[in-house]
């Protein structure tokens, strides 16, 4: 079927009526083609059919064609919420840098109760979905701070005495908030309704008999 006759096709109330039986039949031919494209561009509330059949451009995906730097090193996709964290971009590494067969096993588990909050902060946002990262969440409670679901911060309160209001439901006061993006703690006046903060966290069953052994040599009997 050429272009010309792809022209002459009528249409009556969307459906094409004059064609062979094989062209009006046919789902993948000429005629479905035409049907799509009328339905994409003579109709402007089905989104999900255009996205669909169209896609995105790079533009709306924050890549810009006229940018000089390239973008696909550190592009985690069309529906990540953040660029590729530096350690799942693939670079060529030095053999001698590759110790993990070598160590394998043999390293001691790390001793969260030793590590500063700033290091803390950079296992659980850096290590999303693994171990390490339940693990700092779990050391963080421990000291007092409290996640936030709805804000999707971690904060602590500064002092007892800045608490101005507290029920039991919620309290009033000034918080210390860890801003991740700007990677520094910031003093935030807020309410704070208690179901919106995170439980205590489970801790890995990995680690469960390292901290054990741990607590365990914390505790000092009274000789008397």
């Amino acid at each position: 079927m050429d272009y010309r006759s792809f022209q002459e096709l009528e249409k009556d109330q969307g459906r094409i009526c004059n064609g062979s039986t094989k062209l009006l039949s046919d789902q993948f031919g000429m005629s479905a083609l035409a049907c799509v494209l009328h339905h994409i561009y003579g109709s402007e509330e089905d989104d999900a059919v255009r996205l669909l059949m169209l896609g995105l451009s790079c533009a709306k995906l924050g890549m810009e064609r006229n940018n000089l730097v390239d973008w696909y090193p550190t592009f985690g996709g069309p529906w990540a919420a953040a660029p590729c964290k530096a350690r799942d971009l693939d670079v060529k590494v030095p053999s001698e840098y590759l110790t993990n067969v070598m160590i394998r096993g043999k390293l001691p588990n790390i001793r969260l109760n030793n590590l500063s909050e700033d290091t803390l902060f950079f296992l659980f946002y850096n290590f999303p979905g693994e171990v390490y990262q339940r693990a700092a969440a779990c050391e963080l409670f421990n000291r007092n701070w409290r996640y936030h679901k709805i804000k999707r911060v971690w904060l602590t309160r500064t002092k007892p005495g800045e608490v101005r209001v507290q029920t039991s439901t919620y309290e009033v006061g000034t918080y210390s908030v860890f801003d991740h993006v700007q990677w520094r703690k910031m003093q935030t006046q807020m309410r704070v309704d208690y179901q919106d903060l995170e439980e205590r966290p489970q801790l890995p069953e990995t680690m469960q008999a390292y901290c054990s052994q741990v607590a365990s040599h914390n505790v000092y009997q009274n000789p008397g």
